[in-house]
């Protein structure tokens, strides 16, 4: 399947009064759709729709989402330091490992705590 571009330009943006809200140019207002890109943003909405898409949604959001605001909110990481797709992995993993470390450490605290009462 070939996909082609989409170009739309306005016969005249002169006089308009949402001309500077809407464009920057100094000539008319032109808009270009790629169909690959809605070809493909309709194949992943319905993706998202199906029982299986569904069901991994909501699995995402109970799994990793919650560790990902922790690791922002309570640990303060914002980005990352390292820059290349390996040397992220590499941090993505010892942020992982620091993250079960302390979740460990907090769960064996607790226990310790409830055998001395």
């Amino acid at each position: 399947m070939k996909f082609t571009n989409v170009f739309y330009r306005s016969q005249s943006c002169e006089g308009c009064p949402l001309k500077e809200r809407c464009t920057m140019a100094a000539g008319n207002r032109e808009v270009v759709v790629s169909l690959e890109r809605l070809h493909y943003q309709n194949q992943a909405r319905d993706l998202l729709r199906s029982e299986e898409g569904y069901s991994l949604a909501v699995r995402r959001m109970t799994e990793p989402e919650s560790v990902f605001g922790q690791l922002k909110n309570n640990r303060g990481f914002r980005r990352f330091l390292l820059r290349g797709m390996e040397n992220v992995t590499l941090e993505v993993g010892w942020l992982s490992l620091a993250h079960n470390v302390l979740k460990l450490a907090a769960t064996d605290q607790k226990r310790r705590a409830a055998i001395l009462q």
